[in-house]
This record gives structure tokens, sequence and C-alpha cells, in this order.
């Protein structure tokens, strides 16, 4: 379910209390109701460009309705516009500045484009407003997973949880948080819940195949991978992890073309051009091995990442005759 239609359907539940009051702000009559079905329905159905053009002449006609707006904001959320949701979130706010929600929403949307500061004390609000706002627990520890605080994460996502344990975004922040401490089979726990609860959970799919790698479980892994595949045939960061999970299964062909395909959409991405030197070392072609991890080194210092370059060069180094190559230069968790 998409945060747009959450608040909708939140707000037609509540309709019959007064306006101004916390998530619910918009105006009690026929037309509005109507109206704010479709865009729900616009919004299930992935049509959020259409909702927004019906929120939007909404909006012209009730320009004091905080709900809608942060409805529209949603709906630019969910397109990748966090710019635009943000001002939407911010117009609510000057219109009802105890609104918890819209000050969740905007978190997320600022935590999207890195204004981690910013994001950070728009959670910290939400929860004062709202100390049961389980979705501002969630992003809250997002940022704080994102800011290596991995300890002060999983206690805001234990709360996330323990308020709403039918969600499995909470489940799935959860295991990204297990994942980074090295907790594999309680993340394995979490996005597996997260499944029960809603199948059609990309990530809990996705976390849980790089959990399964952790345990070196390779071949359920794979399969977890395919299933994010299936779902959304370009995300490419699970052509990756494919890679690194083949890789492990001594499966160096089949990796070879998953991080093939992963290149081909992330050509900048050294990363990815490592594991493609490993992947060739395995399969005895040294020439094509030392340009990957000639271009990996590149792309490193490029990106200032001192870490691997050292990587890179030592995969070189053996190459070349030296030491043997590192274990394995690997993303971080997304």
């Amino acid at each position: 379910m998409t945060r747009l239609v959450r608040l909708v359907a939140m707000a037609l539940a509540v309709a019959g209390l007064a306006a101004g009051t916390i998530g619910v702000a918009h105006a009690q009559d026929a037309t509005v109701s109507v109206d704010l079905v479709r865009a729900e329905s616009l919004a299930k159905d992935g049509k959020f460009k259409e909702a927004i053009a019906l929120l939007t002449t909404y909006i012209a006609a009730h320009p004091s309705d905080a709900a809608a707006l942060v409805d529209r904001g949603d709906a630019y959320e969910e397109l990748g516009d966090q710019k635009s949701a943000i001002l939407d979130y911010t117009a609510a706010l000057a219109l009802n500045p105890d609104f918890a929600y819209a000050y969740a929403s905007r978190c997320e949307s600022r935590n999207e484009i890195e204004q981690m500061r910013s994001a950070l004390a728009d959670c910290n609000k939400a929860i004062e407003l709202d100390p049961k706002l389980a979705y501002a627990y969630r992003e809250r520890a997002d940022i704080e997973l994102a800011s290596g605080e991995a300890a002060t994460a999983l206690t805001d996502a234990n709360q996330a949880v323990a308020l709403a344990g039918d969600n499995p975004a909470g489940l799935v922040i959860r295991c990204r948080i297990y994942i980074a401490n090295g907790r594999y089979q309680d993340a394995v726990g979490d996005c597996t819940g997260a499944l029960a609860v809603d199948p059609n959970e990309e990530f809990a799919y996705f976390h849980r195949g790089r959990a399964e790698i952790g345990l070196k479980e390779f071949d359920k892994a794979i399969a977890d991978f395919g299933e994010v595949l299936r779902f959304d045939p370009n995300e490419s960061g699970a052509n990756y992890w494919t890679a690194v999970a083949q890789m492990g299964a001594a499966s160096y062909a089949a990796a070879l073309q998953q991080i093939d395909r992963y290149i081909k959409a992330n050509g900048d991405d050294a990363d990815g051009h490592l594991l493609r030197a490993q992947i060739e070392q395995k399969l005895g072609n040294v020439d094509e091995a030392r340009n990957s991890a000639t271009t990996a080194l590149r792309h490193y210092r490029i990106d200032n990442d001192t870490s691997g370059a050292t990587d890179a060069q030592k995969v070189l180094d053996q190459l070349n005759g030296g030491a043997a190559p590192p274990a394995g230069h690997q993303k971080p968790a997304p």
C-alpha cells in the first residue's frame, strides 16, 4: 500500500472528526469524499501523475486543506520527485504545525535526497507529536543505520515493530540492521516475517538474499534475488548480489553474466568492476581480470574510496604475480 493510499484511507475513516485534528484536515462534503476516493483508486493503480492532477485541482479549490497537500506530497514521493514532495509537506505544516505524519513524510523525502540532519529533525518532531507513529520510528531507524548508529537504529526498529507488527516495512528495516550487525539468522527471520505479511514485499526478498549470502546459503540467496528481478527486471542491484551469490557457489560463468548486466546499468560503479575482475580471475581470464581491476581502481580513486582502491590494487598485484587477492570487496547494504 502506498503512502498516499494509507493517508487517504485514514482521512476517510475519521471524516466525522473536527477539521484541524492531527492527520485530518479534509472538508466534510460528498464531493470531497469522491475526489479522495478517486485519488486513492489512482494511487492503488500506480497512476500517481493522474492522482497529482486530481489533487491539484482539489487543492486549488481548498487551499487550506493540509491533508490534501500531504496526499499530493506522497504522490510526488512515489514518483521520486522529492523536492516537490517536500514543498507540499512544508506547506501542509505551515497550515497545521502539529501534523505528525507530515513531519514523518518530509523526513523520508529528505532522507531520500541525503538531507540527513533535516530529515532526522523531522522524524524527531514527528515522534514528539505522536509517540505511537511507527512510520516515524522506521524512517529514523533508516537514517541512524545510514549514519553507522546500528544500536540506536535497532532500538527504533524494535519500537516500530512493536507499534505496527503487521507492517512489513518495520520488519524489513530491522532485517537490514541485523545484516549490518552480522546477525544473519535474525535478519532472515525478520525478512521472512515481512513476506508472511506481504508476499509481494520486494525489499524483503532483496535483503533476505543478502542475509543468506552472509550465512553462505547461496542457492537460497540466488532464488531470492530471482524473485526481486521477477518483480522488477531493471533492479540492477539484484544482478550485483546474484553475481556475489553465484561466485560463492562457484558458478563463475553465471556470475559473469549477472555482473555484466549490472555494469551495463552502472558503468561507473567501482564495486561492479572489481567483482567482475574477481570473477574473471576465477575463470582464468587474466587479461580481462586485469582490465576490470584497473577500471575499478580508477573509479575508486575518483570516488576517494581508499579502502576500495586498496582492494583493487591487491587484485592487480596478484594478477601481476604478487600476493593472494582479497577475499572480496562487497557493496554496502542499500
